[in-house]
């Protein structure tokens, strides 16, 4: 059982059964949430998948660490289905993505189970001792045709090869190396213990707790007021004499430290299997004093089960248990012991726990700020989306909207004189006339007249005499009038041009207070001169002025 982000995760195992089928396995792994509240009954175990194409592989026994500063849970050991061979690499798992995955560490080694594994931060190195193995561990191999063989040395496996070869400089290790402590031999009466636990003082001292040793065939259990204690860096072992409320002996049983003290929950007697244990004792590791504590509403006895320390609380789970009614089973209930108030109590909080012991504190925090630039980037990528939506759908509508018809010349030519005929500004001395669209039709006509006309040099403009046409034409024809508001300004030259192909017009303004309109002629006329200049007066202003009309070949 390991804590890491945020979640107490639980690793394979199998059932009751002491068989070693393969239905007898769990495979997989579980997680409950503890940065939240969790209820001892009934917990929100969540059964987890990995984000790659590897799974956890099917173990039970085994031990595993937790490399924080890698993010890397490594299980070691442990007892395998019937047939199922191991795997040549060690399988890790990546804390920060959530995936199983095969590692560098080539599994070499005849597997044992019932061992313990500790880490030791700063040299990245997984501290291994004891344990069995038999043909559930070794691929069916037949090891000591009975107790099989048993492991009596210390051995580190090389997990972080940068960090072992730093702190010890003349070494050069690679990854994934096993190595055997070549100091101070195992001490006798531990060589081969198994069901034992192991705890790691100041990243340095392994104390050894409990456990049995096989002496004439027969299981010797170790007792707790003498502990063997191997010193990691010296690789050097010694004993140290403890007081106070020894505990009775057992095996397989837990152990977890909290600050300076070593706890100890459950176990069974391995002489008859049957004396099974829920008391909880405290370890004093300056003044190696025993002392037995208080367990109101303690969980059934057990063995085989799981305790890790998470702030004030002891966490205890799953296990072989022994029910008051004389049944076993399992319990998949997770039971929190307060230790400022020295009882179990039925829900835990994570209140007053730090983000380290969570394993919380390399997230990235949310803050006030951080959910204010979230929401801009959001609020960008909303607007930038609706641009996109509106640009697409209003190209699709332009392709889907049918395309006006195109104007004939002289549907042109009617829409030009309908747009100039508008009135600029409204005359304050004359109504405005309607707008009479006839004009160019008959000014077009006057461009026919050409029987009495002449010729001038280039670029002058024809003067048409026929006046006896004209006048047949002048009473349907109507002039331009330009009515000017100030008496002082003069009129403007106006022209207006007819050509074959396209009608332009041009105008000129002198005063902002200018209208042009379209009367019809009352008086008559015998020549149409084109390009003049007009004056107006006081005396005239109600006079007609005839606008010049030019006609271009």
């Amino acid at each position: 059982m390991e804590i890491f982000d945020g979640q107490m995760c639980v690793f394979g195992g199998k059932s009751v059964s002491t068989s070693v089928n393969i239905d007898d396995f769990l495979l997989d792994y579980r997680c409950v949430d503890v940065t939240k509240t969790v209820e001892q009954a009934q917990p929100k175990w969540k059964l987890q998948n990995s984000a790659s194409q590897f799974a956890m592989p099917p173990l039970a026994q085994h031990t595993t660490v937790y490399d924080r500063v890698n993010h890397v849970i490594v299980p070691f050991g442990g007892q395998s289905p019937n047939g199922f061979s191991k795997a040549i690499n060690l399988a890790v798992y990546c804390s920060m993505f959530q995936a199983w995955g095969a590692s560098n560490v080539l599994d070499r080694d005849i597997r044992r189970y019932v061992h313990t594994s500790v880490l030791q931060d700063k040299t990245g190195d997984m501290i291994i001792f004891g344990g069995a193995s038999d043909p559930t561990t070794a691929d069916g191999q037949d090891l000591n045709a009975g107790n099989g063989e048993r492991w009596f040395d210390v051995n580190r496996l090389v997990l972080d090869d940068a960090r072992h070869n730093a702190y010890n400089t003349s070494s050069n290790a690679t990854l994934g190396s096993i190595l055997k402590d070549d100091g101070q031999g195992t001490p006798d009466v531990i060589r081969g213990v198994i069901h034992h636990s192991s705890v790691l003082l100041n990243d340095t001292l392994m104390v050894v707790l409990g456990g049995d040793v096989y002496v004439n065939e027969s299981a010797v259990m170790q007792p707790f007021d003498l502990l063997h204690i191997y010193n990691v860096d010296t690789m050097k072992w010694h004993t140290q004499e403890c007081t106070g409320d020894i505990p009775p002996l057992r095996c397989a049983f837990s152990a977890s430290q909290h600050e300076r003290h070593i706890y100890m929950f459950g176990g069974v007697n391995v002489n008859d299997w049957s004396t099974f244990f829920n008391d909880l004792y405290e370890l004093d590791t300056l003044t190696w004093t025993w002392r037995k504590m208080p367990t109101p509403n303690a969980p059934s006895p057990r063995y085989a089960h799981q305790m890790k320390t998470l702030g004030k609380y002891l966490i205890v789970t799953h296990g072989f248990i022994y029910y008051e009614d004389g049944t076993n089973g399992g319990d998949e209930d997770i039971y929190f012991y307060d230790l400022q108030k020295e009882t179990f109590v039925t829900r835990y909080s994570p209140s007053g726990i730090s983000k380290r012991e969570l394993d919380t504190e390399w997230r990235v925090q949310r803050t006030g700020a951080t959910d204010a630039v979230s929401a801009v980037c959001l609020l960008l990528v909303v607007l930038v989306a609706l641009i996109a939506v509106y640009y697409m759908l209003s190209m699709l509508f332009t392709r889907l909207r049918p395309r006006p018809r195109r104007q004939s010349r002289g549907e042109g030519i009617l829409s030009f004189v309908e747009s100039y005929t508008e009135t600029f500004r409204p005359s304050t001395h004359h109504a405005r006339a309607s707008q009479d669209t006839a004009m160019f039709a008959t000014e077009t006509k006057l461009a026919g007249l050409n029987a009495r006309s002449h010729s001038m040099s280039e670029g002058t403009t024809t003067i048409i005499e026929n006046e006896q046409q004209t006048n047949a034409l002048r009473e349907s024809k109507r002039h331009a009038r330009i009515l000017d508001e100030d008496a002082a300004t003069p009129y403007v030259s106006r022209k207006l041009t007819l050509s074959a192909r396209i009608p332009t017009y041009s105008s000129r303004r002198n005063s902002a207070h200018q209208t042009v309109h379209f009367t019809p002629s009352t008086q008559s006329e015998d020549i149409i001169e084109l390009n003049t200049l007009s004056s107006h007066s006081d005396d005239d202003s109600l006079d007609e002025i005839r606008s010049p009309l030019a006609i271009t070949n």
